[in-house]
């Protein structure tokens, strides 16, 4: 007898707005490789506009003074960096979230089923590395949803956060990705891991991008080799040592990890309107 799956149901309602969620200029967010002080700062005027802005201004990070991030890894699963991520964290106790590629989710579904397995939070990045705005609204949903309907066939779990490739997207893409249930998360902060450099200098950069309730941009790999520059090469250290490097003196400072999801759950989300992110 073959015993079928349960459909995976989805909520294609527009994320709720938490008591509290905030609207900031990008300005007030500062640079992503070093976030302007916390707490951020509550305009009046943003309050306001915040019924028409908000379809168009994806989630940055959580609006909290407590020391606590998430870490998020995209352009996975790799085989060659994912296993020792997801023994690093397992080793200090701690979950992530992985926005994941469906090629990739394809390549090697022993990984996706492993960080489900883990704890961790399944997250989608997209079909491939290819830039989403580049398309039109509707083929950028249609893509989408079939990148979404590939994981989950994965995974046999859903998903509800997506956050494009470069954090790139068009006002009405994005709102199509909303409606259709997805939860835009961008991020607050990175390690400009995507460029080669010893350990402890990506993780260094990684830590002055951390924040309190801060989203954190790492990578399971570099997916998009062919927008290498001419000389550069692909990085070459070893991003679950670079992990290491930066979570042992942040748990040791009494500092605490958890998922977007988690985050989301437990404080106000922060939300801005890049324009920077929509050419």
């Amino acid at each position: 007898m073959v015993v079928e799956k349960p459909a995976l149901h989805r909520d294609t309602r527009p994320a709720p707005r938490a008591p509290g969620e905030l609207l900031v200029l990008r300005r007030d967010l500062g640079e992503f490789a070093a976030p302007a002080p916390r707490p951020l700062p509550d305009r009046p005027a943003l309050r306001l506009a915040r019924p028409l802005l908000r379809p168009v201004a994806p989630t940055v990070c959580v609006q909290t003074t407590e020391p606590v991030t998430a870490l998020t890894y995209d352009d996975g699963p790799d085989p060659a960096h994912t296993p020792g991520l997801l023994d690093l964290l397992a080793d200090r106790g701690l979950r992530a979230t992985f926005f994941v590629l469906a090629d990739a989710a394809e390549a090697h579904p022993e990984l996706v089923r492993r960080l489900v397995d883990e704890g961790h939070e399944l997250a989608l990045h997209g079909p491939d590395h290819g830039r989403l705005n580049r398309l039109q609204d509707a083929e950028a949903a249609r893509v989408v949803a079939d990148a979404r309907r590939r994981v989950e066939a994965v995974a046999g779990v859903p998903v509800t956060l997506f956050r494009p490739p470069y954090g790139a997207h068009r006002p009405g893409s994005l709102r199509a990705w909303t409606r259709s249930g997805l939860d835009v998360v961008i991020w607050s902060g990175w390690a400009e891991d995507w460029v080669d450099a010893p350990v402890a200098d990506v993780a260094a950069r990684a830590r002055a991008a951390v924040h309190p309730g801060g989203i954190l941009l790492l990578h399971d790999t570099r997916a998009d080799p062919e927008t290498l520059a001419h000389g550069e090469a692909l990085p070459r250290f070893d991003r679950a040592a670079v992990t290491a490097a930066l979570v042992d003196p942040l748990l040791a400072e009494g500092w605490s990890f958890d998922t977007v999801g988690g985050l989301l759950g437990r404080y106000p989300r922060v939300r801005s309107v890049f324009r920077e992110l929509m050419s």
